[in-house]
C-alpha cells in the first residue's frame, strides 16, 4: 500500500509539472523564437529525468531486503530430547522444507542444559549445531564465549516482554523465544470453592483448615527454595541484580524492600509450622495428592503429575500480598540460538525465525503444552492460561554469571529465616558472602 501511495504521489507531481510546462509552452510559442522553444524542451527533458530519479528513489525506499539462504546450505539443529519436542522439530523441518526445499536440515536431540558446554567445545571446530536450544540463563556464557549471533530477524513487540528481556544481553537480542514458564498457585477444587484474591485470605483460610497432627495445611511449598521464594522480596519491590537483572552491584534482597518481603515470608511460618528441612517439594506434592494441602506453589512441570494422580485441581495467578502488590515470579525462557560458528548464517536465521513463528509455536504448544511466549496466541487449557496470566507479573531469571552465587547462598539463608533467625542479620550475611564471591 505504501508503494502505491508513493507511486501515485510521484505521478501527481509529474502531471502537475507537465500541465505547468504545457501552459507556459503554449503561451510562449506565440511570442518566442525557435531558440527559446528549444530551451524549454531541454528544461522538460531535464525535469523528466529528475522525475524518473524521484520515482526510482521512492521505489527503492519501500523495497524491503529479503534474506537469501546460502547456496548449498545445510543445517544441524539441537533441541530437547523429550518426545513432544522431537515431534515438534520434525514438523518444523517438514514445513520449512516446503519453503526452502534445497536446505538440508538434520535434527539431533540434545539436552538444552548440555548444549552450551557442547557448543563451547564443538562450535570452533565446525562440528557444533547451526541452531541450538539453551536455557535463557546460559545467555551470559553464550555471549561472553562468542557462541551466539545477534537476533536481527524477529519483531520484539510481538513477544511477551519477559521473553525479550530474558533472551537479551546488554541491550542486544540474541535468542529466538520458544516457550515461557513460571509458577502460580495450585488448588484442590474439592476443598476450595472460591479462590483467594489475596494472601490475607489464604492465611485466614489456613487458620480454619490446618491440622498439623494430620499434616494438613492450607498452603504448602518448598520453603527454602530461592526460585519459589523470589516472590517475597520482588513482591515488595526488590529486584535481584536490578530492574533488568544485569547489575551485580544491586542485590535487591538486602534493601529495606527485600527485608520487608522476607519478613512477610517468615510470618507465614504461622500457617505452615514445619521446619525448612521438612517443608520441601516432595512433602508438598505428597500432601497435595492425598488431599491434605489446599494450596501449593508450583509450576507447569507438575501438571501431568497432578493429572495422572486423578486430582481435581486448578491453577490461578498469585493473589496480592498485604501491600496490595502482585507477587513477582521468576520466569524461565526456552529459546533457540544461531551459532556464531555456522557456515550458513542466513539459512540458520531463517530456520530459527520460522521455528518461532506464530504457526510453529502454536504447534509446539499442541504437542508439548509449553506456553508460547508470543502475544495473541491461543491457549486452550485452564492450567496454562493461569500460568500465562502470572507471566505478566514475571521477570526472567538473571543470566549473569553471578547468579550462581545467589543460588548457592540463598538456600541456607532462606532456611535460617524460616526457622526463626533474624531476617536482617541473615540478609546482611548473605549479601556479604555473595559480594565476596565476586572477587574470587
Amino acid at each position: 500500500m505504501k508503494k502505491i501511495l508513493l507511486w501515485l504521489t510521484v505521478l501527481g507531481v509529474s502531471v502537475s509539472m507537465v500541465i505547468s510546462f504545457s501552459f507556459v509552452g503554449c503561451k510562449a510559442a506565440e511570442e518566442t523564437t525557435a531558440e527559446e522553444t528549444t530551451a524549454e524542451e531541454t528544461v522538460a527533458e531535464e525535469t523528466t529525468e529528475e522525475e524518473t530519479t524521484e520515482e526510482e528513489t521512492a521505489t527503492e525506499e519501500v523495497t524491503e531486503p529479503v534474506l537469501v539462504p546460502e547456496e548449498g546450505a545445510s543445517l544441524l539443529v539441537w533441541e530437547d530430547q523429550s518426545t513432544g519436542v522431537q515431534d515438534f522439530v520434525a514438523y518444523v523441518i517438514d514445513e520449512f522444507n516446503k519453503i526452502y526445499p534445497d536446505i538440508e536440515v538434520t535434527f539431533v536431540p540434545v539436552d538444552p542444559i548440555e548444549a552450551t558446554p557442547n557448543m563451547e567445545l564443538t562450535g570452533p571446530t565446525g562440528e557444533g549445531a547451526d541452531v541450538f536450544a539453551a536455557p535463557h540463563d546460559h545467555l551470559g556464557r553464550l555471549v561472553s564465549g562468542g557462541i551466539a549471533l545477534e537476533n536481527d530477524m524477529i519483531v520484539p513487540d510481538e513477544f511477551l516482554d519477559a521473553a525479550i528481556v530474558g533472551t537479551s544481553y546488554d541491550g542486544t537480542l540474541y535468542g529466538y523465544p520458544a516457550a515461557i514458564e513460571t509458577y502460580g498457585l495450585f488448588y484442590n477444587k474439592d476443598i476450595i470453592d472460591t479462590t483467594a484474591q489475596s494472601f490475607d485470605e489464604v492465611v485466614e483460610f489456613a487458620g480454619t483448615f490446618n491440622d498439623p497432627s494430620s499434616n494438613k495445611f492450607g498452603l504448602m511449598w518448598d520453603v527454602a527454595n530461592a526460585y519459589f521464594d523470589y516472590i517475597f522480596p520482588a513482591g515488595y519491590g526488590a529486584y535481584l541484580f536490578g530492574p533488568t537483572g544485569t547489575d551485580r552491584d544491586i542485590l535487591g534482597f538486602d534493601t529495606q524492600a527485600g527485608i520487608d518481603g522476607l519478613t512477610y515470608f517468615q510470618s507465614l511460618r504461622e500457617i505452615y509450622n514445619v521446619d525448612a528441612a521438612d517443608a520441601n517439594y516432595d512433602a508438598m506434592m505428597a500432601s497435595f495428592r492425598e488431599g491434605n494441602a489446599a494450596y501449593i506453589i508450583n509450576g507447569p512441570w507438575a501438571f501431568q503429575e497432578c493429572i495422572d494422580a486423578g486430582l481435581n485441581f486448578g491453577v490461578i495467578e498469585f493473589p496480592v500480598f498485604p501491600n496490595g502488590n502482585h507477587p513477582v515470579t521468576f520466569s524461565g525462557i526456552r529459546a533457540v540460538y544461531v551459532s556464531a560458528f555456522t557456515e550458513y548464517p542466513n539459512a540458520a536465521k531463517l530456520f530459527a525465525e520460522f521455528m518461532t513463528s506464530p504457526e510453529m509455536l502454536q504447534k509446539r504448544y499442541e504437542l508439548t503444552a509449553q506456553i508460547p511466549p508470543r502475544k495473541g496466541m491461543t491457549i486452550e487449557d485452564e492450567y496454562s492460561a493461569a500460568i500465562l496470566a502470572q507471566a505478566a507479573y514475571a521477570v526472567p531469571m538473571p543470566s549473569i554469571p553471578e547468579m550462581d552465587l545467589y543460588w548457592t547462598t540463598m538456600g541456607g539463608t532462606l532456611a535460617n529465616i524460616w526457622n526463626g533467625s533474624d531476617v536482617t542479620t541473615e540478609v546482611e550475611a548473605a549479601a556479604a558472602s555473595i559480594r565476596e564471591g565476586f572477587s574470587q
